[in-house]
């Protein structure tokens, strides 16, 4: 096989992986805010503080599930 279709096959199996992966990541936020509503919280983003953790707001306040950082609303 010819160097060049090397190339696109694995340029397809790359686009497929990503379309798998973005279709992954749209269910796990679905699942995410529906997890939330039934508790009452609501991922709201990225932790400003450690950016590894997940702002989560209950109420009125923030809160990182990782570090603990807080601020209320």
């Amino acid at each position: 096989m010819s160097r060049g279709g090397g190339r696109a096959r694995r340029l397809r199996q790359l686009e497929l992986r990503v379309a798998r992966l973005e279709e992954e990541v749209q269910w796990l936020r679905r699942a995410v805010e529906a997890n939330g509503e039934s508790l009452g919280t609501l991922a709201v983003g990225p932790c400003p503080k450690c950016e590894s953790g997940v702002l989560v707001r209950h109420d009125d306040d923030l809160h990182c599930t990782v570090c603990g950082y807080t601020r209320y609303l």
